[in-house]
């Protein structure tokens, strides 16, 4: 992390028209785009008293720094004293992002850089790019581009990279003041703060092959993948009452009171169930008549009965759970009787949707992915020119197109530090919202 100091705060007078404008750099030392510089401490002097703010993130220096160097705001000048010896016949670009501000009114000294080179020139050479979330297609402007000058599986986990830029929100990178030469692009969400990729569940990026920089490089695009799921944190636990099992369990799929007739009725727990007793699970229709085809299961980690049973549309229920049907792994069990009535829906609280595709690419193995509130609700292959469901939620979706490579259903992480490395399957976001009207011939075509 930057290491940074300020001074006290200075009371501004007051009266006068608001100040606008950003402060302006009116010395440097060494100069701006100096060359043959030698000294490690360079002093940035602006016009006005300024503020350097949340410089450990905004502030960028290529090569970037095996030591983090030590950034001090004072008055009207900031200093920074770099702790790597300077490399030979190098230019150095430091980015200060919008952490420069005015003191009086916080106008942003908005991408301002400073460049000085230890050799005879001014590298010039560019490299553009944009970062894409394979699995969502979205971006992340949380994330960097990583550029080193060697290539060995292990160097993005051991080693700093050469050059650091930082990812816009739209996905966009760019490297500035590049020396000509052969460069490995890699892109990275820090979760640890140190610019090496060893978490697998950092999403990471990787180019399959180098890159020559010279005066005219092409953009190029990374596709990022965490290799491993984030494991879920422990909800805070809710203090049961008298050991009461209810406390901590909720309905999952109710919709004001109504159950899906073509889903499965779930109840969740926040603990692993121990135990749960099916006899002391009944489903009774119109108040009197007891479910018989009802058929009970838990899930793989014991957190949610899952009901499966022939729905009756437009049928009242009551699931009575009665005392002592369940306990879980710390005891907590059902201390007394407990009835759930729901209704059923019908087919008219549903709409059909067609969807119609022009140009899609069948060989690519393309598959429609709809989200709500960016939660998946569905993902369905696609081998023709149209797609079809006569009964579906009603809800307001986005729209997604995976690639599956394999041709197993479902989205597949990447895999780099394996013998034969591996990009990720790809989805594309269709940046369209589609709304799903009940009792509605709902229809859509997509050009791609």
């Amino acid at each position: 992390m930057v290491q940074t100091t300020g001074c006290a705060n200075i009371v501004p007078p007051l009266g006068g028209p608001r100040d606008s404008i950003p402060p302006v750099l009116v010395s440097a030392s060494p100069k701006d785009s100096a060359l043959q510089v030698k000294d490690q401490k360079l002093v940035l002097t602006f016009n006005e008293f300024i503020e350097l703010k949340n410089s450990s993130e905004e502030v960028l220096i290529s090569p970037y720094p095996a030591k983090q160097p030590l950034i001090e705001s004072k008055l009207k000048t900031v200093t920074i004293r770099l702790k790597d010896s300077l490399r030979p016949n190098t230019t150095y670009s430091i980015s200060f992002g919008n952490s420069i501000t005015d003191l009086n009114e916080g106008n942003v000294l908005k991408k301002f850089r400073y460049i000085f080179s230890t050799g005879s020139q001014i590298d010039s050479n560019e490299l553009s790019g944009k970062v894409v979330l394979a699995e969502t297609g979205k971006t992340d402007s949380t994330m960097y581009a990583l550029l080193y000058s060697k290539q060995e599986d292990s160097t993005v986990a051991k080693e700093t990279p050469r050059y650091v830029a930082k990812v816009d929100a739209q996905g966009n990178f760019q490297f500035t003041n590049l020396p000509s030469g052969t460069f490995y692009v890699y892109a990275l969400l820090d979760a640890d703060g140190n610019k090496k990729y060893n978490q697998p569940i950092e999403q990471f990026a990787f180019l399959d092959s180098a890159i020559t920089v010279t005066g005219n490089t092409k953009p190029v695009t990374l596709y990022a993948f965490a290799a491993e799921k984030e494991k879920p944190k422990e909800p805070p636990r809710v203090a049961p009452a008298k050991g009461e099992i209810r406390s901590l369990m909720s309905i999952n799929n109710l919709d004001a009171g109504a159950q899906d007739f073509m889903d499965s009725f779930k109840l969740s727990y926040q603990k692993p169930l121990k135990r749960f007793d099916t006899g002391k699970i009944l489903l009774f229709i119109d108040s009197a008549k007891r479910v018989t085809d009802l058929f009970i299961k838990n899930d793989t980690v014991n957190k949610k009965l899952i009901l499966y049973t022939t729905w009756k549309q437009g049928a009242a229920y009551q699931l009575f759970l009665n005392k002592d049907y369940a306990a879980d792994t710390t005891g907590l069990a059902a201390t007394r009787n407990d009835t759930i009535t729901f209704r059923v829906k019908t087919e008219k609280e549903y709409g059909s949707v067609r969807v119609r595709f022009k140009n899609l690419d069948t060989s690519r193995h393309p598959v429609l992915l709809l989200y709500s509130n960016d939660q998946l609700t569905g993902s369905y292959p696609i081998s023709g020119k149209e797609w079809y469901r006569k009964l579906y939620k009603p809800g307001n979706y986005q729209l997604g197109i995976l690639y599956d490579t394999n041709q197993n259903g479902i989205w597949d992480a990447g895999e780099y530090f394996a013998k034969k490395k591996r990009q990720p399957e790809i989805v594309l976001q269709l940046n369209k919202t589609f709304q799903v009207k009940e009792n509605w011939d709902n229809e859509l075509e997509i050009t791609f």
